[in-house]
């Protein structure tokens, strides 16, 4: 039996009178890649930032790892194993592919000192890990979109994701580049990690 990892039931939301989400209910178990498809303005970037914590829901139940919370916060959502790539990436373009692997990992250690070392091994580690090369020194503003989409995935990862929301994460990369990242999704379905893949793109959709 496949085990469930996250959990909406009857979640709703609504803004000044405007019913964004109506009775929302949806499951994602460990492992699976799950689409969530709708065009602007039907509710996906909502119920988004419900599952990270950022927005209180009025009224439903979301369960993360069989635990009911209420009412999530973003610290919660994320020490429960959930990442957002969002599709500004929220990367440092003047940092390093290493340094920007790694950073998160070196401020939850409260490190005081920069062992550059460390940084090019927690990096090259988490690369090898999804099977791709980047050059570690390499500064983030010059790589392709579909690189840096590598580099935010290896970040969510050291920070011990257990699903990965991406956010239109096709939007601005070709189609060989898009066949990439689902390769790199599929990757992540086979260590047992979850994607929740959010698109308006039927033909991606369906090929993932």
């Amino acid at each position: 039996m496949v085990e469930e990892f996250l959990k909406i039931q009857n979640v709703s939301k609504s803004y000044a009178g405007v019913q964004a989400l109506d009775k929302v209910s949806m499951s994602i178990s460990k492992g699976e890649i799950h689409c969530l498809v709708g065009e602007n303005g039907s509710g996906k970037s909502t119920l988004i930032k419900i599952i990270t914590g950022v927005v209180k829901p009025d009224e439903g139940e979301i369960i993360i790892n069989g635990k009911t919370f209420k009412h999530l916060r973003p610290i919660d959502s994320i020490s429960e194993g959930i990442q957002v790539i969002y599709q500004d990436l929220s990367l440092f373009p003047n940092l390093s592919v290493a340094e920007n692997i790694s950073l998160n990992q070196l401020i939850e250690e409260k490190r005081r000192l920069i062992n550059w070392k460390d940084i090019k091994y927690i990096a090259e580690k988490e690369l090898s890990n999804i099977k791709r090369e980047i050059d570690l020194d390499e500064r983030v503003e010059n790589l392709s979109i579909a690189n840096k989409q590598l580099v935010a995935i290896c970040r969510a990862l050291i920070q011990n994701a257990k699903l990965i929301i991406m956010d239109e994460p096709t939007t601005a990369i070709t189609k060989k580049e898009i066949d990439y990242l689902l390769s790199v999704i599929l990757d992540l379905k086979k260590r047992g990690i979850s994607t929740l893949f959010v698109s308006h793109k039927l033909s991606e959709v369906l090929q993932i």
